[in-house]
């Protein structure tokens, strides 16, 4: 018989006598250690009741009456599972207290396992064994210190918890059974990674063989084994070496190392080993990967230590954590938390996650992406399927959902290996036509489907048991595939290769999906609603999609205001609360685009070479007027029922009508006076009409939709600030030498520019009275300027002509200056009397000391001749009867005016 026929049978006999002698041994030994405790309580029972000896005389007692206790059941009871230990502030103070103490056990162990390791190099070197020698002794020696080990814990217990242990011997045991397990590891591994002596099945079979050895020792020791028997399992293979071809094991190896961990902690329940052989195995294989590559057998090795971490700590095929999950921990901002298998699975799955993207971002070719695509695949159903009965676990699916969407999203922003493939251009061969593009997109588009019906199905397990649960799963099946179009749509651009009817199409068939999908739901219990809202939102989402592939803009904006149109209905109808939202962000994307793209360039583009505007007015109109009218309609159907949405279609009726109406003042008007001042005066008073408007109606509102009116006040302010410095700087007549006024006096471009803008601030200060006296006034200042502003410039456009520019003043038109100012403070100063109001008869007088004023510090160098002579005798004569008039007002000023008496 060869070496190799004899290294393979006796792997074979070890692992036969791993799987079977010693399962069977320690099953045996529990049993035997539970009859010899019953025979111990049987004995002492005995002891107790046995009778005095004859002869003796017994003293009369008189038995005093008790109640009736119940019998002793030799039945023993159940041993209770301990609850498992996490992470606390004193676990790494003891350890250091330990390492303090026992030092030289850390490096006895260490010592003992570099010398199996040292017992192969050195026949390496030195060439005095045949490899099958090597690789038996190392073997040997691991056995050896094993069966040492397993001595010393038989005469005198490993430590304390057995309630023997000596404190010569102590963690002795462990000590020696933890370095022979690390070198039994070296030797299987250098078996094939050093000499090739065994295939890398078998490799694969010894290692699991000691793996269980491993395992069944852990059960029997402390945790000193553990910690050194993890550490040195996962150093080994690094501290061997290995040749590029056989490094792929490891990850298979490390694997193994976490099961054993894991096996050790469901019943020792200690939850550091778990997380100690989770966190070293997966940054083993992290390491590994990054400098021998394998991806393949990375993600391989990855997922295999995750599923482990599900189902071994639950003792079962099948996941059943229970408890609170980690998504209820962040809603109570940690006040509950989660068991700690529940955790411990959270972290094993967001290492396969992020080693999912790590493959992808290092991808040289498609082929390595599809990879990732497929494991986060396999953990994406495993989150959703295979942990059904774990109700912790239902968060844990977020996981590979967002690493696919990732994947998707970085391939297409980075130009990823994927992605240049789908966009390659394939070139004819010989002259023969061009093959297609790749189905790429259409099988990310079926993972994405399938990945919501696998969603739903989950929701239709969880209705009933964990409503909040069914309405995670309700969001997630109706989020996961339409993000995958849409990210596919905007990142991959896919209808370039496919064409826009097809990929419109589908877009279509997944928006029927989420339609039978709320169809089914809709039959539910009473957290219907919810579900069915949210997947009837993916379902408009994807009709949407399909709009603005197909659709012209006019006709792809009418096409977004029916669709909210016939939201609000659906709304109305069946009270499905999140079809609000979408009807909110419908409406943001209609304003978006009839505002900003296409927007105003669009609708007022003009084109130099045909002098004329690129798109007809009746389209614009139908693209304005057309959505202005179907959201309108939604408004009145919205009021009293959906207050945000009411409010939101409200805001979005009154922007869309001040944009239209800007848009026709600018085409209306000639093209050469697109910003001149009268243009610019009906521009600003849109937008200041706008703003007011919204400020009016901010009265009695809640705190959202005061908020809501506040912004879009302040852009719609913002706007009316730019037509107003225009006006008063570049279009200013007093200024710009073009600004030439236009039509008949007093009804001219200057009344245009002022009189509207002033009649909308004088409607602000007569209805805006919930903000107090002072806006009010600001309000009435503003309108006074205006009109102030349109007097003064129409008496120069009198008598100087339509320039206003010319310089310097004429005598008549100083002395028009002086009489309307009598004129404004006289009327103001009856309007005062009329309202009884002392500010307002401040103000008119003070109107009079500004004529005073002028007259005296400008007529009199301005003006001369009769000219000057008539205006100061008409100041003295305008004051003589101001004077009467204030008097003959001041006797009569406690009286009430005419109308109340």
């Amino acid at each position: 018989m060869g070496e190799f026929e004899l290294l393979i049978t006796l792997a074979a006999i070890g692992v036969l006598l791993s799987v079977v002698l010693v399962p069977y041994l320690f099953i045996s030994h529990l049993g035997l250690k539970a009859r010899f405790k019953k025979l111990e309580r049987l004995v002492e029972q005995l002891q107790a009741n046995r009778p005095a000896p004859e002869g003796l005389p017994q003293p009369a007692v008189e038995m005093p009456v008790q109640a009736e206790v119940a019998r002793p059941d030799p039945t023993p009871s159940e041993e209770v599972q301990p609850a498992p230990h996490v992470f606390d502030p004193g676990l790494f103070d003891g350890l250091a207290v330990w390492l303090r103490e026992n030092w030289v056990l850390a490096i006895a162990a260490a010592s003992l396992a570099l010398a199996g390791l040292f017992m192969v190099q050195y026949g390496v070197e030195n060439g005095l064994l045949t490899p099958f020698w090597r690789v038996m002794g190392a073997l040997g020696f691991g056995a050896a210190l094993i069966a040492g080990g397993e001595f010393i814990r038989r005469r005198a217990g490993d430590e304390d918890a057995d309630g023997d242990a000596t404190g010569a011997t102590r963690f002795l045991p462990s000590t020696l059974s933890g370095a022979g397990i690390i070198v039994l590891y070296v030797g299987v591994f250098s078996a094939r990674a050093l000499y090739g002596l065994i295939e890398p099945v078998t490799t694969l079979l010894g290692l699991a063989g000691v793996s269980v050895v491993a395992l069944v020792l852990g059960w029997f020791y402390g945790p000193v084994l553990a910690a050194v028997g993890i550490f040195g399992a996962t150093l080994a293979p690094f501290m061997t070496g290995s040749s590029s071809d056989s490094s792929w094991m490891v990850h298979y190896y490390l694997a193994m190392v976490a099961i054993v961990a894991l096996g050790i902690d469901t019943i020792k329940r200690w939850a550091w080993v778990s997380i100690l052989g989770l966190a070293v195995t997966l940054g083993g294989m992290a390491v590994l990967y990054a400098a021998r590559g394998a991806d393949l057998h990375f993600l391989a090795g990855v997922l295999i230590t995750t599923f482990a971490a599900f189902a071994i700590p639950e003792r079962g095929i099948t996941p059943r954590q229970s408890g609170a999950s980690m998504l209820e921990m962040l809603r109570s901002r940690g006040k509950i938390l989660p068991a700690f298998p529940t955790r411990l699975t959270f972290g094993a799955t967001l290492a396969a996650g992020f080693a999912a993207l790590w493959v992808q971002a290092d991808a040289g070719s498609a082929d390595t992406v599809w990879l990732a695509i497929l494991a986060l695949a396999l953990l994406l159903v495993a989150t959703t399927i295979w942990t059904r009965e774990a109700p912790a676990l239902y968060d844990h699916a977020l996981i590979p959902g967002m690493a696919f969407l990732a994947v998707i999203a970085l391939e297409g922003i980075y130009y990823g290996a994927l992605f240049r493939g789908f966009h390659a251009t394939v070139l004819p061969v010989d002259g023969g036509p061009t093959s297609g593009p790749p189905a790429t997109v259409w099988v990310l588009a079926a993972i994405g489907a399938a990945g919501s019906c696998l969603m739903f199905a989950r929701m239709q397990w969880a209705v009933g048991a964990r409503p909040a649960a069914a309405s995670f799963w309700a969001f997630a099946a109706a989020v996961f595939a339409p993000a995958t179009v849409l990210m596919l749509e905007f990142l991959w651009t896919p209808a370039s290769l496919l064409g826009q009817y097809p990929w419109a199409l589908a877009a279509i068939a997944m928006a029927a999906l989420m339609v039978l999908f709320a169809a089914r739901t809709a039959l539910g219990d009473e957290g219907a609603p919810l579900r069915t809202g949210l997947l009837s939102v993916a379902a408009l989402t994807l009709i949407t999609l399909a709009f603005f592939l197909v659709l012209t803009k006019s006709a792809l904006t009418v096409a977004l205001a029916v669709t909210v149109l016939g939201t609000v209905l659906l709304d109305r109808r069946h009270a499905l609360p999140p079809l609000s939202l979408f009807v909110q962000i419908a409406v943001a994307i209609i304003t978006f685009r009839l505002v900003i793209w296409p927007g105003l360039d669009w609708a007022a583009h003009w084109d130099y070479a045909e002098q004329a505007y690129s798109t007809a007015y009746l389209e614009v109109a139908f693209s304005f007027l057309g959505p202005l009218a179907l959201l309108g309609v939604a408004w009145w159907i919205s009021r009293g029922r959906r207050l945000k949405t009411a409010l939101v279609l409200e805001s979005a009726c009154w922007t869309i009508l001040g944009v239209f109406l800007a848009i026709t003042l600018l085409r209306a008007a000639p093209r050469e006076a697109s910003d001149s001042h009268w243009v610019m005066g009906l521009m600003s008073t849109i937008w200041v009409a706008l703003t007011l408007n919204q400020l009016y109606r901010m009265r009695g509102g809640n705190r959202f939709m005061t908020l809501l009116r506040a912004l879009v006040a302040g852009a719609y302010g913002l706007a009316a600030l730019g037509t107003l410095a225009v006006l008063l700087t570049f279009s200013n007549p007093l200024r710009a030498y073009d600004e030439i006024i236009a039509g008949p006096p007093l009804f001219d471009s200057l009344a245009l520019a002022f009189l509207p803008l002033a009649a909308v601030f004088a409607v602000a200060a007569w209805k805006i009275t919930h903000f107090g006296r002072r806006l009010r006034i600001a309000f009435t200042l503003a309108a006074s300027l205006c009109v102030a502003a349109y007097t003064g410039m129409e008496i120069r456009r009198l008598w100087r002509g339509r320039d206003l520019t010319v310089p310097g003043f004429t005598d008549a038109e100083l002395y028009s200056y002086t009489l309307a100012m009598l004129i404004a403070a006289v009327a103001l100063l009856m309007f005062a009397f009329a309202k009884r109001s002392v500010p307002l008869r401040k103000v008119a007088m003070a109107g009079v000391a500004l004529t005073v004023a002028k007259v005296f510090l400008v007529d009199m160098s301005g003006l001369s001749g009769l000219i000057r002579v008539f205006s100061f005798m008409g100041l003295g004569l305008s004051l003589v009867a101001l004077t009467w008039l204030n008097r003959k007002m001041t006797a009569q000023w406690d009286r009430k005016p005419p109308s109340e008496s």
